[in-house]
């Protein structure tokens, strides 16, 4: 729904938003348990998805039950719910976890069942990611609220030389994460430049493509000190005239070859009519025939079939009511 929804926000649609949390406000507290579902003030435990949790500390608004008998359960306001992540995800928002923080939940490992279907007991214990390295699974995912998290601050770049992860590139999720003293120059031909003017560089690694269960990485562009940010763009500049004008070139000749092509054609049919009488020439035809002999032969055509012919022809007699045999009846 995003690409229907409006640019920019007018005074009006502000208008209409206030009047539309005025008028939530002044809702009552539902009765019903499936009413708190997805309700903009109120939220029950129950109804949080597996991302959200309650802050810690936040205070009960009441209490509602499932029927007459049922179990009272909290009633919590939906400000005090926030949306949890791991660190894994918080890091390729830009953020990290903060030292010392525990974490708010933990979600249990999904079941493949795949692995059930084929009565496959034996699990990973751990796998490998691209970010964070080994993580263990059996526990599941620990996750956080955005207030354990600050803003990630990559190594700083000293004496000109880029930091680079144990795969000799850089993560550069979001633009705060380029380090302190660099520049991130997004062009295909940034790390190309950087290497012909010997200035150290480190790919930026921005994402992940991922094709069927593989991810591969997305680099774009390099990360580069400021003190040669200007020297690298000027040498991709010229990459771009170099290449313009190399694609000049393979035009230029793609024409010279058309024309000696044409060129051999002509020399080819100067050759052919060497020897032969110019006024002849220009009675032939560009097809090569001679339109009187052609004349000729469509006349003899005609004469061949007028001539008689050898074969037996058939044809049928009027009948003759009157007499039979040829003779006439008196």
């Amino acid at each position: 729904m995003r690409r229907y929804a409006k640019s920019h926000r007018t005074d009006l649609d502000q208008i209409e938003d206030n009047e539309l949390a005025a008028a939530e406000a002044r809702e009552p507290m539902p009765r019903n348990v499936q009413d708190f579902k997805n309700h903009p003030v109120y939220a029950l435990e129950r109804h949080l998805r597996r991302h959200e949790v309650l802050v810690p500390g936040a205070q009960m608004a009441g209490t509602v039950g499932a029927g007459s008998k049922g179990p009272l359960e909290r009633i919590y306001r939906r400000r005090d719910v926030r949306i949890a992540r791991s660190a894994e995800t918080w890091y390729r928002m830009g953020r990290e976890v903060k030292p010392g923080e525990e974490p708010v939940k933990i979600l249990p490992k999904k079941v493949r069942r795949s692995r059930i279907s084929l009565g496959d007991e034996d699990d990973e214990e751990e796998e490998e990611d691209p970010v964070l390295g080994i993580v263990p699974l059996s526990a599941g995912t620990p996750i956080y609220m955005p207030e354990q998290t600050e803003l990630y601050r990559a190594p700083p770049v000293i004496n000109g030389r880029v930091p680079k992860n144990k795969f000799g590139n850089l993560d550069v999720y979001v633009p705060s994460m380029v380090p302190e003293g660099g520049v991130h120059i997004i062009d295909e031909h940034a790390a190309h430049a950087a290497f012909v003017l010997g200035v150290d560089y480190a790919p930026a690694l921005t994402g992940f493509q991922f094709k069927g269960r593989k991810g591969t990485a997305v680099l774009l562009g390099a990360i580069v000190p400021q003190e040669s940010e200007e020297a690298v763009r000027a040498v991709i500049e010229g990459f771009g005239d170099l290449e313009a004008q190399m694609e000049e070139d393979r035009r230029a000749t793609k024409a010279l070859r058309m024309w000696s092509r044409f060129l051999k054609a002509l020399r080819i049919r100067q050759r052919i009519w060497a020897n032969v009488d110019p006024d002849a020439e220009e009675e032939l035809e560009p097809g090569g025939f001679e339109p009187e002999k052609g004349k000729e032969v469509a006349d003899e055509d005609m004469d061949l079939d007028d001539a008689p012919s050898d074969v037996t022809e058939e044809y049928f007699m009027e009948e003759d009511d009157e007499g039979g045999g040829g003779f006439l009846i008196e």
